[in-house]
């Protein structure tokens, strides 16, 4: 399991298309906010899973969500996006408005293709935990390989190559300071 192998199922048949109508975005725009974002979620997540308790809340939401796909429901968008407060808290609303920017869209528009994403970015990344047989407490190490190793550096770089400096960059890292709050 890889970025490149998330992104595929996270975009493959016509989800691309079905976000797209939902939210008033073309395909382009869509694709462009689920390849930003998905370095942001899985760095917060790799930061919540630094705590034992953290650690054991994401693996329990990771094997309850094996098999969800993209659901543009309601209750799936609902669902969405209280995975959402939980990866990032207080900051979910100043993630989306920086991804907004980075990407030519607005807030809203990114919070709803997260919400659609994020039940099923928990079970691939649950059907990733499961096939390594990693514990609750492997499940940083498991996170930070997907970003290109474990550590705040090495995800820092690549989430700086897809967001750039939009967004208060007040160390001139390339990664917007909202963003890199979850790298820490």
């Amino acid at each position: 399991m890889d970025l490149n192998s998330i992104i595929g199922a996270l975009t493959a048949g016509s989800a691309v298309s079905d976000m797209g109508k939902q939210f008033n975005m073309n395909s382009n725009q869509v694709n462009s906010v689920i390849n930003a974002a998905l370095p942001a979620l899985i760095g917060a997540m790799q930061k919540n899973a630094a705590t034992e308790s953290g650690a054991s809340s994401l693996s329990g939401a990771l094997a309850s969500h094996l098999g969800d796909g993209i659901n543009l429901t309601d209750a799936g968008l609902t669902d969405g996006a209280k995975i959402l407060n939980h990866i990032f808290g207080k900051d979910s609303a100043a993630v989306c408005s920086a991804l907004g920017k980075q990407t030519g869209t607005n807030a809203g528009q990114v919070g709803g293709i997260l919400a659609a994403i994020a039940p099923m970015l928990l079970g691939l990344l649950g059907q990733g935990q499961k096939s390594t047989n990693t514990s609750a407490g492997g499940l940083g190490g498991l996170l930070g390989g997907l970003l290109g190793g474990s550590t705040k550096q090495s995800s820092g770089g690549l989430l700086g190559g897809l967001l750039g400096g939009a967004m208060g960059d007040n160390n001139n890292n390339g990664i917007p300071d909202i963003i890199e709050g979850f790298m820490k």
